[in-house]
Formats: structure tokens, C-alpha cells, sequence
């Protein structure tokens, strides 16, 4: 299950040691933001981010990325 407004910790997959949030960013771009980094709860951390349209897309990114996710 993708958790929404959660940090994750990607045990398997692409960027394995990083951490995932998915953000629900319907208000702006009707959309979900997906940012990955060493460390998303320190700003001044390098964060990366993707973009999709809707769940399905969402779960279709996760999939591509061979995820595992430990929800923090």
C-alpha cells in the first residue's frame, strides 16, 4: 500500500537506502508529488522529485520502480 503524507524507507528496488514521500498535490497540479532523498526530514538535504497525474500513475511509478517501501 502507498501511504500519502508518510516517509518511507526504500528497502529494495531503484535508490535502495533512500527515503520515499508521496504528496498529495491535488490543490496545485492535480496531481501527486513523489520525493526521494538521503533524508527528507533535513531540509538542507538534496531531495529529488517526480510527478504523476493520478493513483494509477502513481502505483504504475512504484511498480517501474521495483519498490519496497518500510513506512516510517
Amino acid at each position: 500500500m502507498i501511504e500519502i503524507g508518510r516517509i518511507g524507507l526504500i528497502e529494495s528496488g531503484d535508490e535502495i537506502g533512500c527515503q520515499v514521500k508521496v504528496v498529495n498535490d491535488s490543490e496545485n497540479t492535480d496531481g501527486f508529488l513523489i520525493l526521494t532523498g538521503k533524508n527528507l526530514r533535513d531540509p538542507k538535504v538534496e531531495a529529488f522529485d517526480g510527478w504523476v497525474e493520478n493513483e494509477k500513475e502513481l502505483s504504475g511509478y512504484f511498480e517501474e520502480s521495483k519498490w519496497v517501501i518500510k513506512w516510517l
